[in-house]
């Protein structure tokens, strides 16, 4: 079973937590306009780094003193309870089926920094998703913390990502450092940009050392323009 590392905990001061930090800024400065507070990650493939920097990205905010949620809505896969060790009931599940509030659903795990774990499996996760439950869910959580952190699946899995970054206000692409494929990761994209998602830029991940080019040895952000 794979481990989740919440560095941004463990070990807040070192070079990849602030590399976090500096994404957070980036994500903020990314665009003066409009408020970005409902933030989605997603990815070409499982595996890439992309719930490991779910995590920490919502770290961080929490860290800034910002109220911050981190959702699992990964609901065939999720992730999340495990880096916090927390029981997967309850939750997105257990809210779509009226077996409590969203409110009773959420649980606090550090100073500013809440968890909604996804829950039992339900049987159609796309129709859960496009369901009015979760419009409701999404308009609840907007008012409700300063920043929500979003744990999706992968794009080439299913469409579950295009369907979840529409009730966001910006999109998060994490990419793995010679494991993507770069032309599937670029229909992958524009997938999301016909769709409606809010492209704020991404997140490459496992940069090696010697990989100079990339100018940081662990996480880089660029933006979309």
């Amino acid at each position: 079973m794979a481990k989740y590392r919440v560095i941004t905990t463990e070990d807040p001061h070192s070079t990849v937590s602030e590399q976090y930090r500096k994404l957070r800024t980036n994500i903020d400065f990314s665009n003066f306009n409009e408020e970005i507070k409902v933030i989605n990650l997603t990815s070409t493939y499982p595996g890439e780094g992309k719930t490991v920097t779910c995590l920490n990205l919502a770290t961080v905010y929490a860290q800034s003193k910002q109220k911050t949620l981190i959702i699992d809505l990964d609901l065939r896969k999720p992730k999340i309870h495990r880096a916090f060790k927390l029981p997967n009931k309850g939750g997105i599940s257990g809210y779509v089926t009226n077996q409590h509030t969203i409110q009773d659903a959420i649980i606090n795990v550090d100073d500013n920094l809440d968890v909604l774990v996804a829950g039992e499996k339900v049987p159609f996760p796309a129709e859960v998703l496009v369901s009015k439950k979760i419009k409701d869910m999404f308009k609840q959580l907007h008012d409700l913390y300063d920043r929500v952190i979003i744990d999706c699946p992968p794009l080439t899995a299913v469409a579950d990502a295009t369907i979840i970054s529409n009730y966001c206000d910006g999109t998060v692409f994490v990419i793995a450092s010679r494991n993507t494929n770069r032309d599937i990761a670029q229909d992958a994209l524009k997938d999301l940009k016909e769709n409606g998602a809010k492209l704020l830029g991404g997140v490459l991940t496992r940069v090696q050392k010697r990989d100079q080019y990339y100018g940081m040895e662990y996480y880089y952000y660029y933006g979309d323009n």
